[in-house]
């Protein structure tokens, strides 16, 4: 259950491949970043679909605070053919904003993994037919995995440093009954820790390597699953495009203002 059902489990199970320290034969040793990513059977179809799903949800949790989505919003507010069917779905009760922001969640990682299945089968194909599309797939997606570390960072990187300090205060009363066991219940969050600029620095940084090691995971999948130097070379071109393209579209919505 905890390896194949739990969802924490298998979130936190699946970024430690990514950790530089790991446990074998009972010793605790060192490794290159993202080296446990590199693996050696296929991922099955159901974490590929994972992989993905962790990877889209916060492109669109980041999409929820662009103009984009706000014009997106409005366009169909306006629309004359969703009109009717909008109105009857608010005089009926329903929640529209909650109905549209479900529909999206639902249809941008699928969409994002129709993108990766034609990739790889694009792979599948340049790399000579020697390995399923199926195969490619569950070969290539932990190559997206550092991608996913690094927009979770660039994301989510000043919630942790401003509510993170809430720990502070709940070290000192853990079960709110009045303690003071650290002398720091009286701490108040400090929310000049971060900036704008460090902030962005630090999310260009982090994206940008994340994305090279994507890259570099990638090639020496390649370079294992395929028989030939040059089938391997010729396999990583689709990969690259997928990868660019993700690139351009995680700065770009990092590039745009906040809009709640």
């Amino acid at each position: 259950w905890l390896a194949n059902g739990e969802v924490f489990a298998v979130v936190f199970t699946l970024l430690a491949r990514f950790a530089c320290l790991h446990g074998a034969n009972g010793e605790w040793r060192l490794r290159l970043p993202a080296v446990g990513l590199l693996s050696r059977d296929p991922v099955p179809l159901s974490g590929v679909c994972f992989v993905l799903l962790l990877l889209t949800s916060v492109t669109f949790d980041g999409i929820l605070e662009t103009p984009l989505w706000v014009a997106f919003l409005e366009w169909i507010s306006e629309s004359q053919v969703l009109r009717p069917g909008l109105l009857a779905l608010r005089e009926s009760g329903v929640d529209l904003l909650s109905v549209i922001k479900s529909a999206a969640l639902i249809v941008l990682p699928l969409c994002f993994i129709a993108a990766f299945l034609l990739t790889a089968h694009a792979i599948a194909r340049m790399g000579g037919g020697t390995v399923t599309t199926r195969d490619v797939a569950g070969y290539f997606v932990l190559s997206l995995v550092p991608i996913a570390i690094a927009y979770h960072l660039s994301h989510y990187l000043s919630y942790l440093l401003i509510a993170g300090q809430n720990i502070i205060p709940l070290a000192s009363d853990p079960f709110g009954i009045g303690w003071d066991l650290f002398g720091t219940i009286a701490y108040n969050v400090d929310i000049g820790i971060v900036n704008a600029k460090m902030i962005w620095y630090v999310a260009v940084t982090a994206i940008v390597v994340g994305h090279v090691l994507a890259v570099y995971i990638a090639h020496v999948m390649a370079a294992r699953i395929f028989p030939g130097r040059a089938q391997a070379l010729a396999s990583q071109l689709p990969m690259l495009i997928l990868m660019v393209a993700y690139t351009m579209i995680s700065l770009w919505i990092l590039s745009q203002p906040i809009i709640a």
